[in-house]
């Protein structure tokens, strides 16, 4: 009986290319649905012969071992392969799309990488043998990874942990693709829920955003570096100074410049200015000495305050140290045989009983 999800599949190699007439091949779907298996694409491929082929990729990637078993007959045709991200790389997608001689991007691309996902149901000891795989299945995907870039293999690990999706620059930048193309139309849609970092319309909106960040931070840094300028040419020129001018100075600043004629002329006295930059740094100059000056007066109150404080300090610690001793030197000396006073009745009355 015929296989009725066979009508439907996840990629196109159409007849032509099959005898030679066409090259080009769509994976424009989840890898693996629809029960279109990896063998009906190996199948397919053997059927060109070696001749070259270009590989359009827009897919959310799919079933790994599938994915694994396309990626390794890609690697060994014989021909020429080049793939072409169109919209979307995922998952594996990504590894299916390294498989190539050479990867080419398009400027509004995605490229995502990922640590394997599974669903599961069983007991631990199933959990446990799920996991295995799936260190297995990373391991295996980190290579590819690794062959095609000049990352380590830690920096992988973690991008493929935390779910890292690149814009095509930054997947060029990054050695996952070789070229960046101009911009396409992508009209195919997904349901990128499961996925866990990122939202649709975030994923969507990422290239517009980062490029607007960007531009945004260009022009502040270049409105900061320039302000800066001036400002070190101002302090060059004039100096720089604590006293701000008081607003009655401004205006009156403004009023003598409004009074006073301003006479247009094209000629520009070198001497003059010469002469005026001279004047103006001897201000600076002797505003500056007299600010040393000053620094170095407040410098000397606080070494005199810092004395006079310390000496205060071991003052009171000495009278809280012997409290004991500065009573005894104020008390009366006391003989050691512990005398009492005489009393004159006392000897009065021993005398009278001799």
């Amino acid at each position: 009986m015929e296989n009725l999800f066979e009508t439907k599949s996840w990629y196109n190699m159409p007849i032509e290319a099959k005898a030679g007439k066409s090259t080009d091949i769509h994976i424009y779907d989840e890898i693996g649905v629809n029960g279109v298996s990896a063998k009906s694409f190996l199948e397919d491929l053997k059927g060109l012969k070696g001749k070259d082929i270009t590989v359009h990729i827009n897919s959310t990637g799919g079933d790994v071992f599938q994915g694994q078993a396309i990626y390794t007959a890609l690697k060994n045709y014989t021909g020429k392969v080049t793939v072409k991200i169109e919209g979307l790389a995922a998952s594996m997608a990504t590894i299916i799309s390294l498989a190539a001689d050479r990867v080419e991007m398009t400027a509004n691309s995605l490229f995502m990488i990922h640590s394997p996902m599974s669903n599961v149901f069983g007991n631990k000891a199933q959990m446990r043998k799920q996991i295995n795989a799936l260190e297995k299945v990373e391991t295996t995907m980190l290579s590819v990874y690794k062959a095609k870039t000049s990352i380590s293999e830690d920096e992988i690990e973690q991008m493929m942990a935390r779910e890292t999706w690149l814009s095509a620059q930054e997947a060029l930048e990054l050695g996952f693709v070789d070229e960046v193309t101009g911009a396409v139309d992508v009209i195919a849609r997904y349901d990128l829920s499961g996925y866990q970092n990122k939202t649709p319309e975030e994923i969507l909106n990422t290239l517009n955003i980062d490029n607007h960040k960007k531009e945004s931070t260009m022009q502040e840094d270049l409105k900061t570096w320039f302000v800066g300028q001036i400002s070190d040419l101002k302090e060059m020129i004039v100096g720089k100074t604590d006293e701000q001018p008081t607003e009655a100075t401004a205006e009156a600043v403004a009023q003598e410049s409004q009074e006073q004629p301003v006479e247009a002329s094209n000629d520009v006295n070198v001497e003059d200015l010469k002469a005026q930059l001279a004047s103006l740094t001897e201000e600076r100059d002797s505003l500056s000495q007299k600010l040393s000056t000053q620094k170095e007066k407040l410098n000397e109150s606080k070494e005199g305050f810092k004395t006079q404080f310390e000496q205060m300090t071991q003052r009171i610690s000495k009278l809280e140290a012997t409290p004991s001793v500065t009573l005894a030197e104020q008390e009366p000396k006391v003989s050691s045989k512990n005398q009492a006073p005489k009393d004159d009745w006392t000897e009065l009355g021993k005398s009278l009983f001799k």
